[in-house]
């Protein structure tokens, strides 16, 4: 649905120009119809074998992320992907949701720490291709208020995801030591490669190693919070 939406600027931009509704390979009634089938399959399936409130959870990220992200947000304001980051954020509130039938304070805490870590994720990406969004009219961050502010702001939210990471310790206890030790060192790296593009906001390499390395924290993050859960590592 959102490259339906943005397929006029994804013509237009480098990036996305050989996605395959700008591109011609699919048709936007084509796209529109497999969009819904998905749609429709995805509330269906939850909500069969899960529970309603996985499902429209699910069904609320479609929403938001349309609505608010895509309509709204992303061609009118800097902040665009900080407010449009709670789309992404919700899906640790449909797996809690889907495996437990309610939502305690833990996915919320996962919420936000998805939530403060797409700004220095996205961000970083949008330092590397920021002629293709004033291109197409864009304002994103580093479009507007230039490379420096941006990693300013890099910065600022590379701080506030480190410690909200560490509280799934203390004082939550929902994870224990492996996990305590690989965040450590995870956001360790995550502030200084974060430390280091603030020096030099115009580098390129530095914005893309950050981008990089953002997907690669994310991901040994959860592996961590996967691992330290299982009963081996209680004894």
């Amino acid at each position: 649905m959102n490259c339906i939406y943005d397929r006029d600027i994804d013509y237009d931009m480098v990036r996305t120009r050989k996605r395959p509704l700008p591109s011609g390979d699919i048709q936007p009634y084509q796209a529109l119809i497999f969009a819904i089938i998905l749609g429709t399959l995805s509330f269906t399936v939850l909500a069969l074998f899960a529970n309603l409130l996985a499902a429209g959870l699910a069904m609320s990220g479609i929403v938001f992320y349309m609505l608010i992200y895509t309509h709204w947000l992303k061609r009118h304001t800097t902040q665009n992907i900080v407010i449009g980051g709670a789309a992404g954020s919700i899906p640790p509130l449909v797996g809690w949701a889907a495996v437990t039938g309610d939502l305690s304070i833990t996915p919320w805490l996962l919420f936000l720490l998805i939530f403060l870590w797409t700004p220095p994720h996205f961000w970083s990406l949008a330092l590397m291709i920021k002629d293709d969004y004033a291109q197409v009219g864009v304002p994103m961050l580093p479009v507007v208020e230039g490379e420096a502010i941006t990693a300013d702001q890099i910065w600022v939210y590379s701080l506030l995801t480190v410690p909200c990471s560490l509280l799934l310790v203390f004082p939550l206890g929902a994870s224990g030591i492996f996990y305590l030790a690989i965040a450590l060192y995870l956001g360790y790296h995550l502030l200084r490669k974060s430390w280091q593009l603030k020096q030099d906001p115009t580098d390129n390499q530095l914005a893309r190693g950050l981008f990089k390395y953002s997907i690669l924290y994310m991901m040994l993050l959860c592996a961590g919070m996967v691992v330290d859960s299982l009963p081996i590592m209680h004894f």
